[in-house]
């Protein structure tokens, strides 16, 4: 039998106390918890759904994303202090707690961000996809709700160090393709997936990231997506083709060359893209 997802009030490993859900998705559950062997310290606990938890190829991936983050022990990505499993089977990944809110958040609350916020959340995004492909990972799964924007009091976060978090690599981003269909049905956010995940022509490599975090900074200038079909098959033919709409009919006050660069990272041909994310923050300027 498969263990249920943990509650308010409950132990995991003896040693984390579960406080509350901070997150749901399709993979799992992210909680509020306290690390009763180190103080009490906040923590943020990661596990599985228990329909996904016996699949040993899940449990594999879900192992190595934390494997892979730990080894990264980046300033821009979220980092993980344990991966376990609890008397019951399951499996959790312990990440630092952080504080602040998402990009997607802000993007609801604020709408469209001034050039200069979005230059400097771009310099962390960039900074943390460069050392993630550096180890040889894609993201894979880039979007405003994945970046992590600090709160100015949280530990984390100082005067030297990034104003952003990477999080949630989830358990299945390494393969693009194997995150697009599940039991025949699209899964993720089709307007940040790279036209070659959907096509699934050639070998993907980190310019679907870069990629990704074009529409992504497209998005947060804009607060709109540059493809607005509503029929699946036709959104997906403009991605393929590249069809969205050219952000300077939302901001045509950016310079040239901001509304360049991210027309290149957006490009539908990989070989038209930056080759990596730090060439885009450079064309960015500023």
């Amino acid at each position: 039998m498969v263990a249920p997802l943990p509650k308010p009030g409950e132990h995991i490993a003896g040693r984390y106390f579960v406080v509350g859900k901070l997150a749901a998705g399709g993979m799992g559950l992210v909680l509020a918890a306290r690390d009763e062997a180190e103080g009490g310290r906040a923590v943020a606990l990661k596990l599985l759904h228990p329909e996904l938890a016996t699949d040993p190829e899940m449990q594999r991936r879900f192992r190595r994303e934390a494997a892979v983050l730990r080894a990264l022990d980046h300033p821009s990505v979220v980092r993980v202090l344990d991966l376990g499993s609890d008397e019951r089977g399951r499996l959790f990944t312990v990440m630092e707690l952080l504080e602040g809110e998402t990009l997607l958040a802000r993007l609801e609350r604020r709408g469209r961000l001034p050039q200069d916020e979005v230059l400097a959340i771009a310099r962390g995004i960039g900074a943390a996809l460069d050392a993630v492909h550096a180890h040889g990972v894609l993201h894979g799964d880039l979007k405003p709700a994945n970046v992590f924007l600090l709160d100015p009091d949280d530990p984390s976060s100082d005067a030297n160090a990034p104003i952003i978090k990477l999080v949630d690599f989830g358990t299945s981003k390494v393969h693009g393709l194997e995150r697009l269909t599940r039991t025949g049905e699209l899964v993720g956010t089709p307007t940040f997936m790279a036209p070659e995940l959907l096509t699934g022509d050639g070998a993907i490599d980190a310019r679907i990231d870069v990629y990704a975090f074009g529409v992504l900074l497209y998005e947060a200038l804009a607060a709109a997506p540059p493809f607005t079909e509503r029929h699946p098959g036709k959104l997906l033919f403009q991605i393929v083709m590249g069809q969205g709409a050219p952000l300077v009919t939302h901001r045509p006050d950016l310079p040239p060359h901001l509304l360049a660069a991210i027309a290149r990272a957006m490009s539908a041909k990989k070989d038209d893209r930056f080759a990596s994310a730090g060439e885009l923050v450079t064309a960015l300027g500023g």
